[in-house]
C-alpha cells in the first residue's frame, strides 16, 4: 500500500466508475457543506463522509477505516479540493454550454418532452 503522502499526491477527479456512489455519499452532506456547516455535515454523516473519501481517494474503505482521524481529514480536504475544482471549472461550464446548445436547438415552446410525432396526436398503435 502506498503511503498517505503518495495517496494525497495521486488524488485526481473522481473516476466515472465511482461517480454514482460518490455523489450518493456526498448528497446527504451537501446542504450543510454549502452552508459552511462542515462540522455538522461530518457529525451527522460521518459514514457517508468516509465512503466519499474512500471513493474520491480511490482507496479501499477497509483500509481507510483503520487510519486515524487526521489521515481521514487530510484525504477529505484533498478530495474536496481536487473535485471542487473539477466540478466548478470543468463539469459545470460544460453542462451549461450543453444546456444552451440544446435550448438553442429546440423549437420555440419546446415539445414538452414528446417527440413531434406524439405531440401531434399520431396513432400510437403498432
Amino acid at each position: 500500500m502506498p503511503t498517505v503522502d503518495e495517496i494525497l499526491a495521486a488524488i485526481r477527479p473522481v473516476k466515472v466508475r465511482h461517480l454514482p456512489a460518490f455523489l450518493a455519499a456526498c448528497e446527504p452532506m451537501a446542504a450543510r457543506l454549502m452552508a459552511g456547516d462542515i462540522a455538522g455535515a461530518f457529525v451527522q454523516h460521518a459514514d457517508k463522509l468516509i465512503d466519499a473519501v474512500a471513493l474520491g481517494a480511490d482507496v479501499d474503505r477497509a483500509w481507510l477505516d483503520d487510519q486515524d482521524a487526521e489521515t481521514l481529514m487530510d484525504l477529505a480536504f484533498r478530495v474536496v479540493e481536487v473535485n471542487a475544482d473539477f466540478f466548478a471549472r470543468t463539469l459545470l461550464p460544460r453542462l451549461a454550454d450543453a444546456a444552451g446548445k440544446i435550448e438553442a436547438a429546440m423549437p420555440a415552446g419546446g415539445t414538452n418532452g414528446f417527440p413531434s410525432s406524439l405531440a401531434t396526436g399520431s396513432d400510437l398503435r403498432p
